[in-house]
């Protein structure tokens, strides 16, 4: 029986690879993985994962976690330098099988080979796999269930675009999806999504 992929998986290219987020997009860590490298591990004992610097979709509690220690081996000071601008922000990690991970560093230990200008990086990072999640609603709108906008809807209010809760503090339950705009609302997501334009822009 012939092999499904002849020439290798799609995810092959990508195999033990770190990215780090910048704000606006990943980027690739300027260093070589080198051994000891202990790969994604389940941690069973670990009850509850806070990310904080992180996008909304793996920001939860509770999820499964794994632990990965990676060695980084940075050629130059600009390198390791560009990393440590970034280095408290969300990692995102290919293992060796292709899985794709998401998490933060724990803990990290530099030495520094002088003679080389060579920076060696011990880092310890808590991640999480990324095909087990899934995202879940921040609101619960009763009339849009079937809908055609139904999507759209979800992921305007999952971005903060929608109010999902009312100046007393109560949840919005009525999305009216048919209703005519106002002028006030229109401005409103306007004035919202101008916000979140310069939110991502500053990150």
């Amino acid at each position: 029986m012939p092999q499904q992929y002849v020439y290798g998986s799609p995810n092959d290219k990508y195999k033990k690879r770190l990215f780090v987020d910048t704000g606006v997009d990943y980027m690739e860590v300027k260093a070589r993985i080198v051994e000891p490298y202990t790969p994604p591990t389940p941690q069973p004992s670990t009850k509850e994962l806070k990310i904080v610097n992180a996008p909304s979709h793996i920001q939860n509690m509770g999820l499964s976690s794994y632990k990965a220690t990676l060695n980084l081996l940075f050629n130059d000071k600009q390198s390791y330098s560009e990393y440590l601008m970034w280095c408290g922000w969300t990692h995102k990690f290919y293992d060796e099988k292709g899985s794709i991970y998401l998490g933060s560093v724990e803990s990290m230990r530099v030495s520094v080979h002088e003679a080389e200008r060579r920076y060696l990086v011990e880092i310890n990072l808590i991640l999480v796999k990324k095909d087990a999640y899934r995202e879940k609603d921040k609101f619960e709108f009763q009339d849009i269930s079937g809908h055609w906008a139904e999507q759209e809807i979800r992921e305007m209010a999952n971005l903060g675009l929608i109010s999902v809760i009312t100046n007393d503090g109560q949840p919005v339950l009525y999305f009216r999806p048919n209703a005519y705009i106002t002028r006030a609302e229109f401005i409103t997501f306007l004035n919202r999504t101008r916000r979140l334009l310069e939110k991502i822009i500053q990150e």
